[in-house]
């Protein structure tokens, strides 16, 4: 294996494969290393939305049908145990297992050309001589650097002293459980409002599983673990013994400007995950095509500014919709805000669910998404005003 190269992409999941397979397919020669050895297990819902196939189809040539197992076409909606609001048979949801998903991108980033340097965790980054060092000892050089490398990012560590901000980071908790132990047939998701402090819980259906979540700003969910195990024995009658997985996630504390000089920063490693549906792997791939397409056109050009600028314009497409999302849960998730919304708009409004699965379609906007919300807030206020009256 080559010592130098032109790009090296830090992480394997969905933003570092689409980031490599973009270079590759560009002509530069790119290594991707990571510290698990593929296929690997990765805490995730699974949840791939319509703007997830349509990123997908841009940046990959391959078939979408092998990405994932499951797929549906309608939400439901609930406050604690009582249904609010549902949709059928409207708009395609797909779910996976993340083990298949980031095999299946990473086997099509190697089908391209890329190297795989599997097994082997990236111990320092030495950002002045450009050199990555792996705990083996391996040493590998380059002219840019990917870091695709999760919410606890090295690369960040590296530029920012820090990957996240410990009072604005997410906690996520799941288990995976046999479709047997939950006394009824679930075949949309289910979005739980009321089981945690800014955030919510989920039930997401898969072929002979449902992923039960829950997922939270860690600073205000001290107790999250007890409220999981209370909201998984809601779902299943008793409390589960499988094991409860743990994993930070951004929540929309993004990197406006994701990179440094030569190193550009992609998927959680940047922060890309917004903060009202949980979207993340949709901008996974999205950014990693942006850095890819980025750092090919600073290499082909020989552009002495480099790629960061072209890239960090690429992505206010990303931040535009973060913005919004961040605006949104304010509305959404503060005790002040949740009994308009979750108690009183969401049961009334009848179109409400379909726009929350036209946003994560993609055919709605989250500019869009937010007027629509403040329109139906501000004439469900104003009824109430006149009713006092």
């Amino acid at each position: 294996m080559k010592k130098h190269y032109s790009a090296i992409v830090i992480g394997g999941g969905p933003a570092g494969s689409s980031a490599a397979y973009t270079l590759a397919r560009h002509g530069i020669d790119v290594c991707l290393i990571d510290k698990a050895v593929f296929p690997r297990n990765k805490l995730c819902g699974g949840l791939l939305t319509l703007r997830s196939k349509k990123i997908f189809s841009q940046v990959f040539d391959a078939p979408w049908d092998k990405a994932f197992e499951l797929e549906a076409n309608g939400v439901k909606f609930f406050y604690r145990e009582t249904q609010l609001n549902s949709v059928e048979n409207y708009s395609q949801l797909f779910f996976t297992c993340r083990i298949d998903f980031d095999d299946y991108l990473i086997k099509l980033a190697a089908s391209k050309g890329v190297d795989l340097h599997l097994g082997d965790p990236v111990a320092s980054i030495d950002l002045k001589h450009k050199t990555c060092r792996l705990r083996s000892g391996a040493e590998f050089t380059y002219d840019y650097l990917v870091g695709a490398d999760g919410v606890s990012s090295i690369v960040a560590k590296t530029i920012y002293g820090s990957a996240f901000d410990k009072q604005k980071i997410a906690l996520a908790l799941e288990i995976e459980v046999d479709r047997e132990k939950v006394g009824r047939l679930i075949t949309n998701p289910e979005i739980y409002f009321g089981v945690v402090n800014w955030g919510y819980g989920w039930v997401f259906p898969k072929k002979n599983t449902l992923t039960i979540g829950m997922g939270g700003v860690h600073a205000k969910n001290p107790n999250m673990k007890a409220d999981f195990i209370a909201f998984t024995k809601g779902i299943c009658g008793d409390v589960p013994t499988e094991k409860i997985k743990g994993h930070h996630i951004p929540f929309g504390d993004y990197r406006k400007t994701p990179g440094q000089d030569t190193v550009l920063l992609a998927g959680d490693a940047a922060g890309f995950v917004e903060s009202l549906t949980g979207e993340g792997i949709a901008f996974a791939m999205q950014s990693g095509y942006f850095a890819g397409t980025s750092i090919a056109a600073s290499l082909h050009a020989k552009n002495q500014t480099g790629a960061l600028p072209s890239y960090k314009d690429k992505c206010r497409e990303i931040h535009n919709a973060l913005n919004h999302a961040n605006f949104l849960k304010y509305f959404i998730f503060p005790k002040a805000s949740e009994y308009l919304f979750v108690r009183k708009l969401l049961p009334d409004a009848k179109a409400l669910p379909f726009r929350h699965m036209d946003l994560m379609a993609g055919t709605m906007e989250y500019r869009e998404y937010a007027k629509y919300l403040a329109s139906r807030a501000f004439k469900r206020i104003t009824r109430r005003a006149l009713f006092l009256k």
